[in-house]
């Protein structure tokens, strides 16, 4: 299937593959028009809710599994509303002690790290000795909340072309990028740039949602505009190659509910671990996706079914993520169906879903008279309910399955 450069208001139809440059897509699920998952409209905002198509597309030929509509990334993050020290401070204080430990990053080396939020690993690699720090993101108002934490954050994005412009040329031991390699439009121009600051034996860690875990766990829910790309060890091989860096190591953490943390290296002569290849081979088993779609498509049906079947029933939502916004958005879901999310994270009070139709509170907010409390963060479902069980609320936990839990 060929896709042809279709201009759309602040986006385009992808043309070719992130990864290798094939116009050779198959097609995993067309969610339709909806919303920007990272997207929580104030009142103001709700007349004025703009929606982009979205499919999930693989490369037949790298096999990259990627978004087939580019948002232009102001759009995106500029207004960005996810604050990764919010409820994700203890991963990366462990991904911290990881780095010093495990991977030896010292207090002389340089170390920079693009999309790092409001700073949460930089804040960690501070308490840990490790000074010589460097972060970058677009997200202005995120960006703030870490310059006031006192770490060296710049707004702005990071890529080759700034790479040149601030001449950081064989400059850094390491470059680190947390759940961002991800989310980036011109992801080639950003490898070059990391390739190019890198000193000769530099190392590239990051982090990602592994689409093994994504497809065996059923995080369908985690595909939307702002995630572009689902990689696996074969993909990012492609990818990485192309730009001289080579994978050289690969730990699976649980983060996301299943994550990669890739090694890769300026030093191509270096051998890689085992358990490179070994993921690779296991991945032949997800270059056919059929079931996989086949699976989304009849539990967004459920839930739909689910809540129309009780619709004289208050039922609540907790969790207010782009997860949350993806669901909303598909099903096209208002306060008829939901009567309200509640979400952990100030940044979202008092705001809306993507598509302007359900409120967004605080966790003080729960009513007694609740019938049903949603659990949209389903991968934080025990989570969840160990916070709130007090309240005695039915559970409802949506995927894979339906599932009613009830603590009373």
């Amino acid at each position: 299937m060929n896709y042809i450069n279709m201009k759309l208001e602040n986006s385009i139809k992808r043309e070719k593959c992130a990864g290798c440059d094939s116009d050779n897509f198959s097609v995993i699920y067309n969610f339709g028009n909806i919303p920007l998952a990272g997207s929580f409209p104030l009142e103001a905002d709700r007349k004025n809710i703009k929606t982009y198509p979205l499919s999930i597309i693989m490369c037949n030929d790298c096999k990259l599994v990627q978004t087939d509509t580019l948002i232009k990334p102001e759009v995106l993050f500029k207004d960005y509303r996810y604050i990764s020290s919010v409820g994700m401070q203890k991963h990366f204080d462990s991904y911290a002690d990881w780095l010093v430990s495990k991977e030896g990053i010292k207090p002389i080396d340089n170390i920079l790290e693009f999309g790092c939020n409001d700073g949460p690993l930089l804040d960690a690699l501070r308490h840990r000795g490790i000074h010589n720090t460097i972060g970058i993101d677009p997200a202005t108002n995120i960006v703030k909340l870490g310059v006031e934490k006192g770490l060296n954050i710049k707004n702005d994005f990071f890529n080759y072309d700034y790479v040149i412009k601030n001449r950081w040329e064989n400059t850094y031991d390491y470059v680190l990028a947390s759940n961002t390699f991800a989310h980036i439009t011109d992801i080639n121009s950003v490898v070059k740039g990391v390739h190019s600051c890198l000193n000769k034996d530099g190392k590239f860690i990051f982090e990602v949602q592994y689409l093994v875990d994504l497809v065996d766990k059923f995080q369908f829910d985690f595909m939307y505009h702002e995630h572009l790309y689902y990689y696996t060890i074969t993909s990012l091989s492609h990818l990485l190659s192309k730009h001289g860096l080579k994978i050289i190591d690969v730990e699976r953490v649980p983060i996301h509910s299943g994550s990669l943390r890739v090694i890769a290296t300026k030093n191509t002569s270096i051998n890689a671990n085992s358990k490179v290849n070994e993921l690779i081979q296991l991945e032949y088993n997800y270059h056919d996706l059929s079931n996989f779609s086949l699976s989304i498509e009849n539990s967004l049906k459920d839930l739909k079914l689910f809540l129309n079947e009780n619709k004289n029933k208050k039922i609540i939502g907790y969790g207010a993520s782009g997860r949350a916004n993806v669901v909303v958005g598909t099903l096209d879901l208002d306060e008829s169906n939901i009567n309200y999310i509640i979400d952990e994270s100030p940044e979202r009070y008092n705001r809306y879903t993507s598509n302007g139709k359900i409120p967004i509170y605080p966790p003080e907010y729960i009513d007694v008279d609740v019938d049903f409390i949603l659990i949209f963060a389903w991968n934080f479902a025990d989570m969840i309910i160990k916070k709130t069980k007090h309240l005695g609320i039915p559970y409802v936990i949506p995927f894979p399955e339906i599932k009613i839990i009830n603590e009373k």
